[in-house]
């Protein structure tokens, strides 16, 4: 791997789009940093709800860039092409960044000189709309991740926000433009490309809060409301890994990216065919499954039969397998296939616990009661009926 060097100076860049409302308290949490930004660049992606006018405000501090609506990928390429910094740092109009946070990723970007990206937590808060009060709450999905196994992860799921993260220009450079063809999750797919070719160093310091709210998101011509955005989410999610399922080599989906053994090969596609199960991409993730099972070998390991169990933990859930009869029979059959086979079908049926247990604090019983037949399917002998009374249970090989 090897070792940056030099100038630590930041751009920072603003995309924003008809965010008015947000867009001051946004540029004021920047230009309050502890270590200022040298350069802050502010895209206004066609704007006609008074952005030009609050930008105005700002005079000098800012550099704004208008150009018609193009969506925010067009706007990120036009704003790295204008940054006279070897870091950069997007913030989300939204958003706000906390008063150390360029000093505190600045600091990890120094200190580890190997690390092409650095990387922060968030909170997450809302405006009360009648009392201006600010509620904070926690930080929702995030994961813990040595820098090895940070592909993976990001894989399995977005945890990491642009706000939150310090990035070397010369890797933007080196992966490529953001798509202008993804309406959404253009962040998601962007970090992955990173993940895929640079070291990342981590803190647990809360370096933004991401902001919760109503409002309308997209480009002018495909805007949609607050209530589409998990479906919209979903359709792109599943498009990204489509393609990494794609082009990604089997040893990406190891920490040591190195394939050396039959072993390895079922670990890396087990990895991968829980990661597509999250992603709701069903079909590549059985085919994964079964490969796995024919490869046999020692016992699955207790790394393997945790990411069996995460691969029904998706934060979209996975009501797909209760409505695709298909999906659960496949999973059964792992069972016939081999005795690795079995043990895939029953680490799988071990993730349900959990949803079998966030149905029944939803007050969902019957919702629980079907996931906890399909546990039962999938451990229980081939050759047996399930008994939707038997609790999912665990033998003593486990």
């Amino acid at each position: 791997m090897a070792r940056f060097s030099g100038d630590l100076s930041t751009t920072a860049v603003v995309p924003t789009f008809n965010r008015a409302v947000f867009l001051t308290e946004c540029l004021n949490a920047i230009l309050a940093q502890s270590l200022q930004p040298a350069q802050i660049i502010v895209v206004d992606d066609g704007s006609n709800d008074g952005t030009e006018e609050t930008l105005r405000r700002f005079g000098n501090a800012v550099e704004v860039v208008r150009m018609p609506n193009r969506g925010k990928s067009a706007g990120l390429n036009v704003a790295l092409a204008r940054a006279r910094h070897p870091l950069i740092w997007i913030v989300d109009d939204d958003d706000l960044v906390l008063p150390d946070a360029l000093a505190v990723l600045t600091d990890l970007i120094k200190t580890d000189g190997k690390a092409g990206f650095a990387y922060g937590r968030y909170n997450r808060f809302s405006v009360d709309p009648e009392t201006g009060c600010r509620h904070i709450f926690d930080t929702g999905y995030w994961r813990q991740s040595a820098p090895d196994d940070f592909l993976t992860a990001t894989l399995e799921d977005f945890f990491v926000h642009q706000p939150g993260m310090l990035v070397r220009r010369s890797l933007y450079d080196r992966v490529g433009p953001f798509n202008e063809g993804l309406p959404r999750s253009q962040d998601y797919d962007m970090l992955i490309r990173l993940a895929r070719v640079a070291r990342s160093v981590a803190t647990e310091t809360i370096v933004f809060l991401q902001r919760q709210h109503d409002g309308y998101r997209g480009t002018a011509s495909g805007r949609f409301s607050s209530d589409q955005r998990v479906a919209r989410w979903i359709k792109a999610d599943k498009e990204i890994l489509q393609r990494c399922y794609a082009e990604l080599d089997l040893s990406e989906f190891l920490p040591s990216r190195r394939i050396d053994g039959p072993e390895a090969t079922r670990r890396a596609t087990l990895q991968r065919a829980a990661i597509m199960a999250r992603k709701k991409l069903w079909e590549p993730a059985l085919n994964d499954f079964e490969a796995a099972a024919s490869i046999g070998g020692a016992k699955l390991s207790n790394t393997e039969k945790n990411l069996l169990k995460r691969a029904m933990l998706s934060k979209y859930g996975c009501d797909e397998i209760l409505q695709d009869k298909s999906i659960s029979h496949r999973i059964r059959a792992l069972s016939r296939q081999s005795e690795t086979g079995r043990q895939i079908a029953r680490g799988l049926a071990r993730g349900l616990v959990w949803r079998i247990r966030e149905q029944l604090r939803d007050k969902s019983p019957l919702r629980a009661a079907h996931y906890a037949r399909l546990g039962l399917a999938w451990t229980l002998p081939t050759s047996s009926p399930p008994n939707p009374t038997a609790r999912l249970h665990r033998r003593p090989d486990d």
